[in-house]
């Protein structure tokens, strides 16, 4: 199923979502991703000059930097790039990955629920005992429901005239199964 730029995607069977990690080819059509999803689900989370300065940010050449910090991985369907996910440790001691951000194209078909899954894989498969996130507060409903807390709540500054309003959110991670043989 292909869709056109902007065209929704209702239904659009998330088992054949294919997720690759993103590279610097793909940064054009992420920060398309990441713009069109704040503003398209925080309106009622953010005001009108918090999106549009997340906006700037992300189409000026910082973000670049921003994305190259975090391991950033991209869900297709087809060739449209509708989910990322990235993560990076937390600077703690070292047993935290912290979530740099969930972006989806079209929510409420699984797209995030798929990428939340990737992350905390990743996150158990190398040792790590918690996961923790930031997000706007039409997001706080998502992580609640897939068993993560309210840690607290905040402002995080991505960039000097960047600062959102956030809820920290945290989760403890089940160890891996050791494997029967």
């Amino acid at each position: 199923m292909t869709t056109a730029p902007g065209a929704p995607c209702y239904g659009a069977p998330v088992d054949r979502m294919v997720v690759r990690p993103i590279g610097v080819d793909h940064f054009s059509s992420v920060r398309y991703l990441h713009a069109t999803a704040v503003r398209c689900a925080t309106c009622d989370a953010l005001s009108d000059e918090e999106v549009a300065a997340f906006v700037r940010l992300v189409y000026s050449p910082a973000y670049a930097d921003l994305l190259m910090q975090e391991e950033v991985h991209g869900g297709w369907i087809d060739e449209e790039l509708v989910g990322t996910v990235s993560w990076h440790p937390a600077g703690n001691n070292g047993s935290t990955i912290s979530l740099g951000g969930i972006f989806v194209r079209h929510p409420r078909i699984g797209i995030g629920r798929h990428l939340l899954a990737l992350a905390e894989a990743h996150a158990r498969q190398r040792g790590f005992e918690r996961l923790s996130a930031c997000t706007t507060d039409n997001a706080v409903p998502f992580f609640l429901a897939l068993g993560y807390e309210t840690a607290a709540r905040g402002v995080r500054t991505l960039a000097d005239d960047c600062k959102l309003p956030v809820t920290f959110m945290r989760k403890a991670l089940p160890p891996l199964r050791a494997s029967l043989h």
